[in-house]
């Protein structure tokens, strides 16, 4: 091979592995220049300055697409969203949280709830799905009569007393509420 092609090969095989610059910001060498068989001498640049960019808050999935579903009965998903918020007779509910990505759903949609119900089994930490929930006004009349895809339940309901009775594991377990304009919770245990 000649001196040319060999040199050439050289400062190719340099270029490749990182240990030269094409760049016009290229550092220059201090101390004695390197012979041939020794390994280059090469100051490294300088790292690049990167401006930091600012954290964009999203906002809620509630702020987003607040409006129930304009057809009676038909679900309503949010943007981006797994779960889906249902009416029955009028009144608006969605269940779920299985999962971190519906947990989080649920807590963007949760300021449009009025009642919000969390089932589990008592002492063993776990959670509990497809729970039975009827909701009984102060006049006798069922408002609500569906069943929980997960752990977590919201409902909107007129402000006024309600019985809650939810049914799961072979077991029947009732609470009053009294719902307004905040959120009311009630917690369900198993045993």
């Amino acid at each position: 091979m000649t001196k040319i092609h060999v040199k050439s090969l050289m400062v190719l095989a340099l270029l490749l592995s990182g240990g030269l610059s094409l760049a016009t910001n290229a550092q220059p060498v201090h101390g004695a220049p390197p012979t041939y068989g020794a390994a280059p001498q090469f100051q490294e640049p300088p790292p690049l300055h990167r401006p930091e960019t600012p954290q964009v808050r999203e906002p809620a999935l509630a702020q987003i697409n607040p409006l129930p579903p304009e057809e009676p009965g038909m679900g309503w998903l949010p943007p981006g969203g797994s779960l889906q918020v249902r009416d029955y007779q009028g009144i608006r509910y969605v269940s779920g949280g299985i999962g971190l990505s519906e947990r989080e759903e649920l807590s963007a949609l949760s300021p449009q709830f009025n009642l919000r119900l969390m089932f589990a089994i008592h002492g063993a930490g776990n959670y509990l799905a497809d729970v039975g929930v009827r909701i009984v006004d102060s006049g006798g009349a069922v408002v609500l009569d569906a069943k929980s895809e997960g752990p977590y339940f919201l409902v909107q309901l007129p402000p006024g007393r309600y019985t809650v009775e939810v049914s799961g594991r072979d077991q029947i377990q009732r609470q009053t509420a009294q719902v307004g304009a905040r959120q009311t919770r009630l917690n369900f245990f198993w045993r």
